[in-house]
């Protein structure tokens, strides 16, 4: 098994509880249509949810999705978007993808999965969900996960992640290779690095991650010994890209 493959497993393995149930889905600022698709269907397919809430600002994601939507679902772009937040071009794909009635909540200010997640909560004065879907970028999905928890005052287990598939990497030369290759090109290289291995600096609990001993931002959180491994030896692979 790659350094590559270690990492994108472990951040894109997520809780298995089958009898999850909410009436309440959050889609978090992403970099991926495919994902507000299948959000949508999954909506539409799905009674029990009753209320959607479309979260994100003008973020380092948002470029990224308008450049995904404009190569695989051409015929929703609009030049209005480049003004727009991820969370009202979000919610203008998904509603493309489902027709029933349900209650809409947009935020649009935040720019971070800290903010992503305290602003959505704010959106309640009173009576906020006891629990939640969330939908959130595969290679984010781990740190949203602890943060909205945190954030949210809610355990782990009240927040179901959702992303449909779970990405399977096979190998990465100049570019990632996945088990179903139509996910090679959900990320631009240099995006996939800066996610993969800037979100195990994160989630690890040291004075240069998002932890107690660090900036404080998310939970404590365990990054297993192999993972941190892989970690150290893919860091030269960001020498050439930041992102903070």
């Amino acid at each position: 098994m790659s350094d590559f493959t270690t990492l994108v497993n472990y951040l894109t393995t997520i809780p298995k509880n089958p009898d999850f149930h909410s009436d309440t889905l959050i889609i978090a600022g992403n970099s991926l249509p495919h994902l507000i698709v299948s959000a949508a269907q999954f909506c539409e397919a799905e009674p029990a949810i009753q209320r959607v809430l479309f979260v994100g600002g003008i973020g380092h994601g948002t470029i990224p999705l308008i450049a995904n939507c404009k190569k695989f679902y051409p015929k929703l772009v609009r030049t209005e978007w480049e003004q727009l937040s991820e969370a009202e071009i979000t919610q203008e794909i998904f509603l493309h993808y489902c027709s029933r009635e349900l209650s809409l909540l947009l935020e649009k200010k935040s720019t971070n999965t800290g903010e992503n997640a305290r602003f959505s909560y704010e959106l309640f004065s009173q009576n906020a969900p006891t629990n939640f879907w969330l939908v959130q970028d595969p290679l984010v999905q781990k740190r949203a996960h602890v943060t909205f928890s945190k954030e949210w005052h809610l355990p782990l287990s009240a927040i179901q992640p959702l992303f449909f598939e779970q990405p399977k990497l096979i190998a990465f030369d100049t570019r990632p290779h996945f088990k179903n290759s139509e996910m090679d090109t959900w990320w631009e290289s240099e995006y996939f690095l800066s996610l993969v291995i800037g979100e195990i600096r994160r989630l690890n609990d040291d004075e240069n991650g998002y932890g107690p001993m660090g900036t404080g931002f998310i939970p404590h959180v365990d990054v297993p010994q192999d993972v941190l491994a892989s970690y150290l030896r893919c860091r030269k692979y960001l020498e050439n890209v930041e992102r903070k």
